[in-house]
């Protein structure tokens, strides 16, 4: 394989988790497609070895994923040389957002253009009190292309998300946060101890429980709702017939029979 000045690391912190750390220090954690590609293959072999939760975790100080590199991009609207195919970037998107993989980015600095594209793809977001967020593609006369405009607007709603992609300004973690894009806002250097913690605890869920929702989540903005009931109907159904699901229930039963109370089982939210 071919040196391209980056690294990508796979590593398995938890039993059930997965983190995937990335820097490029020569162009500033900018992705140029042979790290999108690397990046798709390593979230289809964690969804193949049936890791449950993967965290994206940035090792650049200031950056979490940045815009892709330009020149891959130039070169490839021109027909010259790329490092890759750039097929990743649909990749990425897929096994983040409909594989039952649940994902967490962990930013921990800027991020804009595809990166922030990356981010809006995961299940859940954990954000650095000082990180700012852009995407700046008008200013380069083009738009967004890998949902910096349509996942974009269903996190944000169409106000925020049209004055960021029409503006192409930086917008503020905390801004974002109260917005509903980010879940949870932290302080600088804890993203990643924060997206771990978190992951492990999600992992810790029933595994075919954890996969079945993320499967609905999916789907749901697809479909009408009509059919986004049915959907979710049939995939409990599926669910609920499994021995493990079975046994959880008949076990929460027996709480409640000796006297057990929702208040005292269910934890509330951090």
């Amino acid at each position: 394989m071919a040196d391209h000045g980056y690294s990508l690391v796979l590593e398995h912190p938890a039993e059930g988790v997965a983190l995937l750390r990335f820097v490029d220090a020569g162009r500033a954690n900018q992705l140029c497609w042979a790290a999108v590609d690397e990046m798709a293959d390593m979230l289809a072999q964690c969804r193949e070895q049936s890791v449950r939760v993967v965290v994206l975790a940035s090792d650049l100080d200031g950056h979490w994923l940045e815009h892709a590199w330009l020149r891959d991009l130039d070169h490839g609207l021109g027909g010259e040389p790329t490092t890759s195919s750039g097929s990743g970037w649909f990749r990425v998107m897929r096994e983040l957002s409909q594989a039952p993989l649940v994902s967490i980015a962990a930013i921990s600095g800027d991020t804009c253009g595809g990166g922030c594209e990356i981010g809006w793809a995961c299940d859940l977001r954990v954000a650095e009190i000082q990180a700012r967020f852009a995407q700046p593609e008008i200013r380069l006369g083009i738009p967004p292309g890998v949902g910096g405009v349509s996942r974009l607007s269903t996190l944000v709603g169409r106000s925020l998300a049209s004055e960021m992609v029409l503006g192409g300004h930086w917008t503020g973690a905390q801004r974002l946060f109260e917005a509903g894009a980010v879940n949870r806002l932290v302080d600088t250097g804890a993203a990643l101890p924060a997206a771990l913690e978190w992951a492990a605890e999600l992992a810790a869920q029933p595994a075919a429980a954890l996969a079945a929702c993320k499967q609905i989540l999916a789907a749901a903005p697809e479909l009408p709702l009509t059919e986004a009931l049915a959907n979710e109907q049939s995939i409990f159904q599926l669910t609920a017939s499994d021995a493990q699901s079975r046994a959880l229930i008949q076990a929460q039963q027996r709480f409640y029979d000796a006297g057990g109370t929702t208040a005292e089982c269910f934890a509330e939210p951090n």
